[in-house]
């Protein structure tokens, strides 16, 4: 079952996290950045959930490199607001997101060999 991956317990966690940081963004954002951040960080977890529901370790691989890449975008989309000022940094989340992004590289290896 997807809820017993620490994996995805993990991208649970981050999901407030992001959220919060999402609260601070400007009014102006709220249709763009801040949109595009939650679409992806809901992503991850539900492709993990999704993935883990597959029957193959191909499909459920699938899923995984999507999750990578919605937390890639989650990443760089908070740069992009660093950079426009909105927000002074995202460390403290950064070492979340470099922590998530190499269990879901892990899982990926570990279940294609």
């Amino acid at each position: 079952m997807y809820k017993e991956l620490k994996v995805w317990q993990k991208a649970m966690d981050l999901v407030p996290e992001i959220y919060k940081i999402c609260d601070t963004l400007p009014k102006s954002e709220d249709y763009n950045l801040k949109s595009q951040i939650k679409r992806a960080i809901v992503s991850v977890p539900l492709n993990i959930a999704e993935g883990k529901s597959c029957f193959s370790a191909n499909e459920f691989a699938h899923f995984l490199n999507i999750a990578s890449a919605s937390l890639i975008e989650v990443e760089v989309a908070l740069e992009i607001a660093v950079k426009l000022n909105y927000i002074e940094d995202f460390n403290t989340v950064k070492q979340d997101i470099n922590e998530l992004s190499r269990m879901l590289n892990a899982l990926r290896t570990k279940i294609l060999t």
